[in-house]
């Protein structure tokens, strides 16, 4: 292995300089963004000559550490929140708000705007979890989310090298959720039957959140949903966040819903504004809002909430656990187990009111 300085003459008698490396018998060069210009004095181009050599030995360094634990020193010195920023102009990905937020999270934690990468370990990831579980004011799966998108940051660090061994390698995230926070995420049989009743704001965004309700779908697939989704009676489409396909039963009064069939490639649901603009999140979720509120239900119910309604329908009226898996387009039934652990509660209920006997 050999990693050396060359120097390169351009135009105009300017020196540019570059790394020849060779390694395991492949050569490979990198340019350096340090040039000396012909007027520049002697002291200067010393300078640049040692910043050159210097940028060569680090390399070096690197090359001959990288299957080691061992972690340069210029490395070990890079600012966390740098390294962050950097991350999140090169991510193009749906989640890089969740991303922003989870970094914005983890500032107001370590209220350490100096932290280097290198110290962030484990006890300070199980501190942040438990911060974003207690004291960040979060609910639901808002903490989980959070979490799960910091652990790419330190990710994207350990597969630079800037890392030995990722801190939050044997931190599993567990939330435990309250009995009524679920609760107050699911509509029961009764209350879907005073909701179908109420006069909502939005006809459309009525159908499409009762449809919802009953076949397991989230407000992304809803608004792509097209008439080729709807075959014999069945719902034919993948989720949007896992790509699991769902293959559900569609009841005879809910296709009622959908009204007269189009054509294979028109949308179901014609989920936009007067302005021809898709329905934000915030504007379905508002408008739902409402309209429980005029059939006098006491829940915060958001669009997603149908997915939670329809699991635990699916379990209260006898599908196992698996069925509801593959209903939702889980990969798995661990995501799924939270709704069995809801409809066991709801038997703890019923045993603690059955009447009390005097013997």
């Amino acid at each position: 292995m050999s990693i050396k300085l060359r120097e390169k003459k351009l135009a105009k008698g300017a020196i540019k300089f570059y790394l020849d490396i060779y390694i395991n018998g492949e050569r490979s060069y990198e340019f350096l963004d340090i040039k000396i210009e012909p007027n520049d004095s002697k002291s200067v181009k010393s300078e640049k000559r040692n910043i050159a050599n210097l940028i060569r030995s680090n390399r070096e360094l690197e090359y001959l550490t990288s299957n080691t634990n061992y972690i340069p020193k210029h490395l070990r010195n890079i600012n966390f929140f740098d390294f962050a920023e950097t991350f999140q102009k090169e991510y193009k990905k749906k989640d890089i708000r969740m991303i922003d937020a989870s970094i914005l999270q983890f500032k107001a934690f370590v209220e350490n705007p100096k932290l280097k990468l290198s110290e962030i370990n484990p006890t300070m990831m199980r501190g942040f979890m438990d911060y974003l579980n207690n004291d960040a004011g979060l609910n639901g799966e808002t903490p989980h989310n959070y979490f799960t998108r910091f652990k790419k940051i330190l990710k994207n660090a350990e597969q630079k090298g800037l890392i030995n061994v990722l801190p939050t390698k044997d931190i599993k995230f567990r939330r435990k959720v309250q009995r009524n926070e679920l609760r107050k995420q699911i509509l029961t049989s009764d209350e879907l039957k005073v909701l179908a009743q109420t006069k909502c704001g939005n006809e459309e965004l009525r159908n499409a959140f009762l449809f919802a309700c009953f076949t397991g779908l989230g407000y992304a697939e809803i608004k792509q949903l097209t008439w080729g989704n709807i075959v014999n009676n069945r719902l034919v489409t993948r989720r949007e966040k896992t790509n699991q396909k769902v293959d559900v039963k569609i009841k005879d009064s809910i296709l009622a819903l959908l009204g007269k069939r189009g054509k294979k490639e028109d949308g179901i649901f014609n989920m936009r504004n007067e302005n021809g603009k898709l329905i934000s999140d915030n504007g379905v979720n508002k408008c739902l809002k409402n309209w429980v509120g005029r059939a006098k239900i006491d829940k915060h119910i958001t669009f997603y909430c149908a997915r939670h309604t329809y699991a635990t329908q699916l379990l209260l009226y006898g599908a196992n656990l698996k069925t509801v898996a593959d209903a939702l387009g889980h990969s798995n039934t661990q995501h799924t187990i939270k709704y069995l652990n809801y409809i066991d509660s709801l038997a703890d209920d019923a045993v603690d009111n059955l009447p009390e006997l005097d013997f």
